[in-house]
């Protein structure tokens, strides 16, 4: 009669899912206890001996990032102004060894073993699959081979008539939206990223700048809050069962967004497929050595069979270097823009440069040419990623126990993060880091301080 009591009211009242939980949890906790705590001793000793911030069985220090993206990055930069060069941090039953040292940075990217990806890219699987930003090993190598062709200096340069053009609107709206005072340029830069984007990697016309001027295209719109989920995912230990990612409301956006992105690339994908054997119809009797490729897409379609890509590739690496190339570059140059918003005698050097190059910007579009002369430019574009990196640490899986030359000991298994924010904070290689300074990347400074300390 308990018994019926009990599980009427577990039912009744919808518990089941908040009772199938509290089972999950102990069957992961007594996994990790004895895992972690009960038979790996040298793990557990090596990772001891390094500082960081205190931890507790089961959660680690998951409880300093139970906060939204915003406060988990200043809580990841504050723990390591504390532990600076070296600290431990438990995120779950996982470990992470953060390493800002130039000299430890390079120790780790210069070891060959080290290619493996850290667990935490596995948060961004169900959503890029296993491309070049999650993948690793000897499948990562190929496509990465594979795919290099289409970043060469001839297709990139192939991308700068798409590049005059969507930046001449991106000025014509913004100028149409002066009369509004202060605005957020934010979202005409990522609309304008965009149309890039699709105008050189797809070979597609979007055309959102002039649709949505300052509202967000919903396609970027799913590319950044699905990014911002799994930066969230990866500080939440509860939610790496993908079973209860998926019951949670994150995991329901996350599918949504999703969904959406992944829906509309497939149509790009199939509409380029057609277009192109029409094309080949029209043109059979031309060489083929005569035709033009545009980018990414037309060249992995122009050798679909000689590179070995299946659909699956093809879909996933469109994906990943659609939505990195979105959410990184619109980033970068929206810092850029606030700092110049702040330092006028910046600005000044910069229009002064682009005046002596090009004179006016009206008369002419950029030509390569132009980029190459354009130095200055070049040195505020890198000193914006130096203060404000969009790619803020990276991890990989420590495959072999490695010996860092601050003289700590980073155990097998765990996973290694290079903090390069703090990196590039570093007062011995960047004097007074916290001032934006462009002659930073002048080329004597460049040449004084390690290879090392700004990645």
């Amino acid at each position: 009669m308990i018994y019926n009591s009990v599980s009427d009211l577990i039912f009744s009242n919808g518990l089941v899912t908040l009772f199938l939980l509290v089972l999950i949890i102990m069957a992961l906790a007594a996994y990790v206890h004895v895992k972690y705590y009960v038979y790996d001793k040298r793990f557990m000793d090596l990772a001891s001996r390094i500082p960081g911030p205190r931890w507790y069985p089961f959660i680690g220090t998951a409880y300093v990032f139970d906060r939204d993206v915003k406060e988990i990055m200043r809580n990841v930069i504050q723990i390591t102004t504390e532990y600076p060069n070296v600290s431990r941090h438990w995120i779950g039953p996982l470990l992470y060894i953060c390493i800002q040292d130039p000299k430890d940075i390079e120790k780790v990217l210069s070891n060959n073993s080290l290619i493996w990806k850290s667990d935490a890219y596995d948060f961004v699987k169900p959503i890029l699959g296993n491309g070049l930003l999650t993948g690793s090993g000897d499948e990562w190598k190929r496509h990465r081979k594979v795919l290099r062709p289409t970043f060469s200096f001839q297709i990139l340069e192939n991308y700068l008539s798409v590049f005059n053009d969507r930046y001449r609107i991106l000025s014509e709206v913004l100028e149409s939206e002066m009369d509004k005072g202060i605005i957020d340029a934010y979202p005409y830069i990522l609309n304008c990223v965009t149309d890039i984007l699709w105008g050189t990697l797809l070979s597609t016309e979007r055309n959102e700048q002039v649709q949505l001027k300052g509202s967000t295209s919903y396609f970027a719109h799913c590319v950044v809050e699905a990014a911002t989920i799994c930066v969230s995912r990866m500080f939440k230990p509860w939610l790496y069962s993908d079973t209860m990612f998926a019951l949670s409301p994150e995991g329901r956006h996350n599918e949504k967004y999703k969904a959406f992105a992944l829906n509309l690339i497939k149509e790009v994908i199939a509409r380029k497929r057609h277009e192109r054997k029409l094309e080949q119809k029209r043109a059979k009797n031309e060489e083929i050595g005569d035709k033009k490729v545009l980018g990414f897409l037309d060249y992995v379609l122009d050798h679909f069979e000689e590179i070995n890509f299946s659909d699956e590739d093809l879909i996933i690496e469109t994906s990943t270097i659609v939505a990195t190339g979105i959410d990184t570059t619109s980033v970068t140059i929206a810092m850029m823009l606030a700092v110049l918003s702040r330092r006028f005698d910046i600005q000044e050097k910069l229009v002064e440069e682009i005046d002596q190059v090009m004179g006016s910007l009206e008369d002419q579009p950029l030509t390569f040419e132009n980029l190459q002369n354009l130095t200055y430019l070049d040195r505020v574009l890198k000193e914006t990623m130096r203060v404000l990196p969009t790619v803020p640490y990276i991890a990989r899986k420590v495959t072999e126990e490695i010996d860092l030359p601050s003289g700590y000991k980073i155990p097998m298994g765990c996973s290694v993060a290079l903090m390069f924010f703090r990196l590039h904070r570093n007062p011995d290689y960047f004097p007074n880091p916290e001032i934006f300074d462009p002659d930073n990347f002048l080329q004597e400074r460049i040449s004084a301080r390690s290879s090392y300390s700004y990645c």
